[in-house]
């Protein structure tokens, strides 16, 4: 290859990012949480937005991700990000925020870590979907009836659940799912933990230990709502001992049920090289109980080598947290949010439980 296309080809590479950020517009907003909590995100929008187009609010996954996707220093996929910005070019706007007490909204988090289980209480969390869902509703160039939730992994049960308390006008018209859990989170964490162990090969000892460990401390946690005094240091990371009133309530959540409870239609988006949620105890799942409602509006969309963050992996140690999203991926999600958010639906098309 001569090195006149070589440089033209680099220098195309290069300007990508900078075409896609010309042609949309991130406004920096700010909005309250139903306790006051005050919650940065960004608001994107196509370039010329017009008035009443569609939008999504987009919930991210769990731990301390921040609006794009990312966990500054060490994780950046800017999933959130990417996603937003190339529905913006297609007509579609879009909400994301920092979790409350983090990263812009660190000047919320409580000076005493005792008020730490309260503050980050699952119901919080849905309040402040809530609250934003209501924000991005409310702004001048977004039609209140063509709205949907997106949710990656965690993000995706609070879509769940959100989805399940809003009922006739307030209801979402659709759902995006990303990596999200079919089954009670204890057995997905349960999953997870076997799978380190696995990687980090870990004697049968070892293996024993911790889960046993894992199946004690959930139930003292579903039971009590509290995390004991005795977790393993190899657990600490996933039950700091804040955490059981929130673990409690996402334990209790049935994702197949909350799944077909929602009468609107739902995109499945899975990527079958997926680490931490499985394509066949979750996506297909999920796929199976969405067969079951009467009305079934729905389609699953497993990625071949791809990861829990939607990314193409380029080869076995690859973590598939870096790069770009496949551009067929993100036009095939822009083409269905399109076609289940059309101009003049009634308000009234779906409802959010039955």
């Amino acid at each position: 290859m001569r090195f006149w296309t070589i440089l033209l080809l680099l220098l195309l590479g290069a300007a990508r990012p900078l075409l896609a950020a010309e042609s949309v517009i991130n406004q920096q907003v700010i909005f309250t949480s139903s306790d006051g909590v005050q919650l940065a995100g960004t608001l994107t929008l196509p370039a010329e937005p017009g008035t009443k187009i569609p939008a999504a609010i987009f919930l991210q996954g769990s731990g301390p991700t921040d609006r794009d996707g990312n966990q500054p220093p060490n994780i950046r996929t800017d999933l959130m990000r990417q996603i937003a910005e190339a529905l913006a070019q297609h007509g579609i706007a879009s909400l994301r925020y920092d979790k409350r007490g983090m990263y812009a909204n660190a000047a919320s988090l409580p000076a005493n870590t005792a008020d730490y289980a309260a503050f980050f209480g699952w119901n919080h969390f849905i309040d402040d979907a809530y609250a934003g869902y209501e924000f991005l509703r409310k702004q001048p160039a977004i039609d209140p009836n063509r709205m949907a939730l997106l949710g990656h992994s965690e993000g995706g049960l609070l879509a769940l659940d959100l989805a399940s308390r809003l009922r006739g006008e307030d209801a979402p018209h659709a759902l995006v799912l990303i990596s999200t859990p079919g089954r009670r989170m204890d057995a997905v964490l349960r999953d997870q933990i076997e799978r380190a162990l696995k990687q980090q090969k870990a004697t049968q000892h070892q293996r024993r230990f911790y889960l046993a460990a894992n199946d004690r401390i959930v139930k003292a946690i579903r039971d009590t709502g509290k995390v004991p005094d005795d977790v393993p240091t190899g657990l600490a990371a996933f039950y700091p001992s804040y955490i059981g009133p929130f673990w409690q309530a996402v334990m209790r959540l049935d994702p197949l049920r909350l799944a077909r409870n929602f009468n609107g239609p739902v995109l499945l988006l899975q990527g079958e090289a997926d680490r931490q949620i499985s394509t066949e105890k979750d996506a297909l799942a999920l796929d199976q109980a969405l067969q079951q409602r009467p009305d079934d509006d729905h389609a699953l969309i497993t990625l071949p080598q791809t990861s829990h963050n939607l990314k193409p992996l380029r080869g076995e140690e690859d973590a598939g947290l870096e790069g770009e999203l496949d551009p067929e991926l993100l036009r095939r999600l822009e083409n269905w949010l399109l076609s289940k958010l059309p101009p003049d639906e009634p308000s009234t098309a779906a409802v959010g439980a039955r």
